[in-house]
C-alpha cells in the first residue's frame, strides 16, 4: 500500500499523519502544508500532460474553459466545430494572460484519478479536480468562497495567496457565492504557495490567488461535504419509504386554518420523538457509502488480459487486490458476499478468510494464502474474483 493510499490527506499536506490536522483544522481553519521538496508532486501532473490533453484528445467546452481577470473568456474566442476546444487559440490566449481551467481531469488522467479515489475512500465523500494553468503575473478569480472543502497542490511555479475574513460559516452546496452580495473582509494572512506545497481551504473561507513571476500549475481537489443534515435527510427518506405513516396527509386546510397551528406542532413533535428509534443507520450508511464508491471509476489497461488468462492461475501465481478498487464483506444467510462498485457476488462461507486476506491489498502467492482451503476450492474463488475485475495476477514480488 502506497503512502497516498494509507493516508491521502497526510500525503497531500506533506505531514507524517493527518490526525492532528483533522482535529485542529478540518472544516474550521485553513492550513499551509509547507515543503522544501519541489519534486513532491512531479509524478502527478506536468505542463506536458496538459499539452497532450489539449492537443490530442479533442476536448470540448466546458471540460476546458478560460478565465481572464476574474471573468470568463467568451467561448467564441477559442472554440471551433461542435464546441471543440482549439488548442492553438487556447495557447495564444494563455500567452495574453488568460488562465486555462481543465475540469474533471481525473476522468482522463490516471494519477489525478488515483488521487481522487484515495481521498474519497479516506474521507467518505465525493471528490473532483480542477487544474489551473496560469501565466505569470495573473489572477484567475477574484476573492471568493467555495461550498466545498478545497485542497490545493502546487505542481509547478508559485502563487501568492490571500486569506480574507467575511465568508459564511459552513455554507451548503446551494448557497452560491454572489460577488455582488458577498464582499471580502480584511486580509487575515498572505503567503506564497511554492512548488511542492499544498493548501487546505475550508468551505466558506474567502480567498484569492495570483501568480508570481513564473507560470503556475496547480490542482484544486474539491471534497463535497456530507453533513449531519445530509445524513438526517437520507435517514428520513429511507424511513418514509419503509413507514407509510410518514406518507399520510397533514390535516386538510392546515395552511388556511390558523387554529390548526397547535395541533400541527403537537403531532409533528410526537412524530419527531419517535425518530431515533425508527431510523435505520445500518441501511442508510452502507447505501450512502456505495454512492461515494460509484463515482470512483475503474481505470486500468489489463481487464481483458486478466480475464483471458484467469484459467492459468496456479499456486505459484502472485495475486493482488486491484489497487483503487473498494471492496467489503457482508454475511448473507450462511454465505459471504463481496460487495464492490454496486455489485455483490456470493461465495460459500468458507471463502471469508480468503477474501479477508486478499482485501488487505498485499501481493501474495496464491498457494500460500492461509485460509484452510484446498487448492481447487481456493482456485475457484480466485478465478471468480479475476473475472469480476477485482483481483489481478501480477509479476511483481
Amino acid at each position: 500500500m502506497t503512502a497516498l493510499e494509507r493516508d491521502a490527506l497526510a500525503w497531500i499536506l506533506g505531514i507524517p499523519d493527518s490526525s492532528d490536522f483533522v482535529q485542529e483544522h478540518l472544516g474550521t481553519n485553513w492550513y499551509h502544508g509547507k515543503s522544501e521538496n519541489t519534486e513532491r508532486f512531479a509524478d502527478l501532473l506536468s505542463i506536458a500532460n496538459l499539452d497532450e490533453l489539449l492537443g490530442r484528445f479533442g476536448v470540448r467546452h466546458p471540460s476546458i474553459k478560460l478565465v481572464r481577470s476574474g471573468s470568463a473568456v467568451p467561448t467564441a474566442e477559442y472554440l471551433w466545430r461542435d464546441r471543440m476546444v482549439d488548442p492553438a487559440r487556447v495557447a495564444q490566449l494563455f500567452s495574453e494572460g488568460a488562465t486555462v481551467v481543465f475540469g474533471g481531469l481525473h476522468d482522463r488522467h490516471e494519477p489525478a484519478r488515483r488521487l481522487c479515489n484515495a481521498v474519497s475512500l479516506q474521507v467518505s465523500a465525493r471528490t473532483q479536480t480542477n487544474i489551473y494553468l496560469t501565466p505569470p503575473g495573473s489572477q484567475g478569480f477574484r476573492p471568493h468562497w467555495d461550498t466545498h472543502d478545497v485542497y490545493v497542490l502546487q505542481i509547478e511555479g508559485s502563487k501568492r495567496w490571500r486569506m480574507y475574513g467575511g465568508g459564511p460559516e459552513l455554507p451548503l452546496k446551494d448557497h452560491k457565492f454572489d460577488p455582488a452580495r458577498h464582499q471580502a473582509g480584511d486580509v487575515e494572512s498572505e503567503f506564497t504557495l511554492e512548488t511542492g506545497e499544498a493548501l487546505y481551504v475550508p468551505r466558506g473561507w474567502m480567498h484569492a490567488a495570483a501568480t508570481t513571476d513564473s507560470t503556475s500549475v496547480h490542482i484544486t481537489l474539491g471534497v463535497m461535504s456530507y453533513t449531519w443534515a445530509d445524513l438526517l435527510a437520507d435517514s428520513l427518506s429511507e424511513l418514509v419509504d419503509r413507514n407509510s405513516s410518514w406518507r399520510e396527509n397533514v390535516p386538510l386546510g392546515f395552511a388556511a386554518d390558523v387554529g390548526l397551528d397547535k395541533e400541527l406542532e403537537e403531532e409533528l413533535s410526537r412524530r419527531i420523538l419517535t425518530l431515533s428509534g425508527e431510523m435505520d443507520l445500518h441501511a442508510v450508511v452502507p447505501a450512502r457509502a456505495e454512492t461515494f464508491v460509484e463515482h470512483l471509476r475503474p481505470r486500468a489497461t489489463d481487464y481483458l488480459k486478466q480475464v483471458v488468462h484467469a484459467d492459468e492461475v496456479s499456486e505459484e501465481s502472485r495475486v493482488c487486490w486491484r489497487p483503487g478498487v473498494p471492496g467489503r464483506i457482508a454475511l448473507r444467510d450462511g454465505r459471504v458476499a463481496l460487495i464492490s462498485r454496486g455489485r455483490e457476488v456470493d461465495f460459500p462461507s468458507e471463502a471469508k478468510t480468503t477474501l479477508e486476506c486478499l482485501l488487505r491489498g498485499e501481493i501474495i502467492r496464491a498457494g500460500e494464502i492461509l485460509d484452510g482451503l484446498d487448492w481447487l476450492s481456493r482456485r475457484v474463488i480466485l478465478k471468480a474474483l479475476i473475472r469480476e475485475g477485482w483481483l489481478t495476477v501480477t509479476e511483481e514480488s
